[in-house]
């Protein structure tokens, strides 16, 4: 592998690399790749024996948003509510199927040798890695184009500490601590957040607590009633949970925004160290410069 952040140049559709003092190799990139390329700087290059991979980046403006879209991250789906009132949800459930399977397949294994369980498993996890990544970029792309064309920012939980809730021990079965701890929350919040910053669309976090509790019309605590929905005994709203949290979650970004409400709090809620911020977790269902990594087809 042969990586470098100096001594390279792009100059008529090749890529001229050093490999030691005067001497070069050079690589033809294909149309697409220099047309991503245009207009950007590049600022480092990885070659592998199978892949090239080149870092770049731009200078962008921040959109001034216009409101805010809370996006609840849930196992099955995504749901992103805005401060105007337009709700959207986004499955995800093939991305748990699929991990799903390859856990079984992986439980199945019966070869003793431990390094050939571990190349197999090693071998499976890419596999599903390669099924799994695009579902979740096809999301965030669009959760965040959305975002762009309505001048809108993006208000996301701060998920402190949830693979605490299932460990072993916790009293839940294994296959469901299994299914938890796959997963990908911390994934789409990446891709949310890189691409978000791409494009100049604010990103804010703001605390996890009560989120989905909490009804998102009065304030008052819900009650749980059926097929994932909550009765507010004080307004006698009856929420869909999912809609219930991200209208919750985008009326923080509000809150804790730079441009907040005057005589609003602008410095997050602390808790005690010990202390776990989701108590409830949905597993039911079943100018900035900015970096990007472009691989060559």
């Amino acid at each position: 592998m042969l990586t470098t952040c100096y001594g390279f140049k792009i100059q008529n559709g090749l890529l001229r690399l050093p490999v030691r003092r005067r001497r070069y190799v050079y690589v033809k990139l294909n149309s697409h790749t220099l047309h991503v390329l245009s207009g950007v700087s590049v600022r480092s290059v990885t070659l592998t024996p199978d892949s090239l991979s080149l870092t770049y980046s731009k200078e962008t403006i921040e959109i001034e948003p216009e409101g805010y879209v809370g996006i609840d991250r849930n196992l099955d789906n995504a749901t992103s509510a805005s401060t105007d009132g337009t709700v959207k949800t986004f499955d995800l459930s093939m991305a748990t199927r699929i991990k799903t399977d390859y856990r079984i397949v992986k439980s199945q294994f019966k070869r003793n040798d431990a390094r050939i369980r571990t190349r197999i498993s090693s071998k499976c996890g890419e596999r599903q890695r390669n099924r799994v990544q695009p579902l979740l970029h096809n999301v965030s792309k669009r959760i965040v184009e959305d975002a762009k064309t309505r001048r809108v920012g993006i208000v996301m939980e701060k998920l402190t500490g949830i693979r605490r809730l299932y460990q072993k021990g916790n009293g839940q079965s294994r296959n469901y601590r299994a299914r938890m701890n796959s997963w990908s929350y911390g994934e789409l919040q990446r891709q949310i957040e890189y691409k978000a910053r791409w494009e100049g669309v604010r990103v804010i976090y703001v605390p996890a607590r009560n989120t989905s509790k909490r009804c998102s019309i009065c304030g008052y605590k819900t009650l749980e009633s059926t097929q994932r929905r909550l009765w507010c005994p004080h307004c006698g709203a009856i929420l869909d949970r999912d809609e219930n949290a991200a209208r919750n979650i985008a009326a923080g970004g509000l809150r804790f925004s730079p441009s907040g409400p005057p005589g609003e709090a602008m410095v997050e809620e602390r808790e005690p160290e010990n202390a776990t911020l989701i108590f409830k977790v949905d597993g039911g269902k079943i100018s900035h410069q900015c970096d990007e990594t472009y691989q060559n087809p």
